[in-house]
């Protein structure tokens, strides 16, 4: 009886020892959330606009000029090589005013053209050989305006060509259920012409393409639908008016457990079980994959669906690849007797041990 009740308390130290020393906070969901659960920084709001860094050069053929765009002109005349430098700023009618030159228009011209346009001007006047140096001293400030779900939607003006997620940033952040795959900006060509933009901040941080972080052009509107891709310029209620967003919706996906990267994630209709632990980087070794379960609200009750993921992805077996809805929370647990070296096992063994004497003595 002796010896039976002393294998049983090995065996209830085993069992409390092992889960321990395998899990970590990752592990238990308390992982920091990747880019789809943390919202935009709201420290970016408070940041002035005299603190802007440019990550980039800025392209002489992408960038527009237009009112309050300051121009360093750098001028070497003759051959003794009189130095003339100048800091014209673009006035609000389109303008420079250039010494002896007099008026240019270069609102709406890239830098490469405005250097094209300013020469020839200078070559009406100055019969000199000269050598001619055109550079962007500062950028101008423009005006865009922000709607949908951010924490503060209208008007605002911010440095030309920052990117959509400064933006958003110096808006305070969208708001909880915002997306963040589908941000819309509708912005006007030089032809007149409107246009249509999407912006994908999850590529764009998760997937490290800044392309997909569009750069904001004056007059740029920005819409942040919810994280279903509603947006609010084409909601219409049944009388024909418009209808706002309820951003109290659940929009997430969480997935926890033995994953790269867990966290909350953007609900997108359609996608599946598998996709979920696409988004968070996979299961990690000690995952055991014939025990995932995804736990989801049906008539505000808790159901729980048990899912053999090693079917689906080692076995090629679709059908037991279920769809996810929003709200639910996907769990990988980890395998039960994985030891990730000869070390592990034997720490384990050695403090099992110590504890099994101990407990054996009293």
């Amino acid at each position: 009886m002796k010896l039976l009740n002393e294998w049983l308390a090995f065996l209830l130290i085993l069992s409390l020892v092992s889960p321990a020393l395998a899990l970590d906070a990752s592990q238990l969901g308390l992982s920091l959330p990747g880019i789809q659960g943390a919202g935009l920084s709201d420290q970016a709001a408070n940041r002035a606009a005299g603190a802007m860094v440019l990550e980039s050069p800025i392209d002489e053929q992408g960038y527009r000029l237009g009112p309050g765009d300051t121009l360093a002109i750098h001028l070497i005349i003759g051959e003794s090589e009189l130095y003339v430098d100048h800091n014209l700023m673009i006035g609000a009618d389109g303008k420079i005013f250039f010494p002896n030159i007099g008026a240019i228009s270069l609102s709406g011209l890239s830098l490469a053209q405005a250097k094209e346009k300013i020469d020839r001007q200078i070559r009406q006047v100055y019969k000199e050989q000269y050598k001619l140096y055109v550079m962007l001293g500062s950028p101008k400030t423009v005006k865009i305006y922000i709607t949908g779900m951010v924490k503060n939607p209208g008007p605002l003006a911010v440095y030309d060509n920052l990117r959509v997620s400064e933006v958003l940033g110096q808006a305070g952040g969208i708001t909880s259920g915002a997306s963040n795959r589908y941000i819309y900006i509708k912005r006007k060509n030089i032809e007149g012409d409107e246009e249509l933009l999407k912006a994908d901040l999850f590529a764009a941080f998760r997937s490290k393409d800044l392309s997909k972080d569009i750069r904001i052009q004056a007059g740029d509107v920005i819409e942040v639908p919810d994280a279903n891709g509603d947006r609010i310029s084409q909601l219409k209620d049944d009388n024909g008016n418009d209808r706002l967003l309820f951003g109290g919706r659940e929009t997430f996906i969480y997935v926890y457990g033995e994953v790269a990267r867990g966290g909350r994630f953007e609900y997108v209709p359609g996608k599946k079980l598998s996709d979920y632990l696409s988004l968070s980087g996979g299961p990690t070794v000690k995952a055991n994959l014939s025990g995932v379960t995804l736990t989801r609200q049906e008539n505000n009750q808790p159901k729980v669906y048990n899912v053999n993921v090693s079917d689906i992805l080692q076995r090629g077996m679709s059908s037991k690849d279920i769809e996810v809805l929003a709200g639910d929370v996907i769990y990988v647990p980890g395998n039960f007797f994985y030891m990730t070296d000869f070390t592990s096992v034997l720490n384990t063994i050695l403090i099992t041990l110590t504890l099994y004497t101990t407990i054996a003595r009293k």
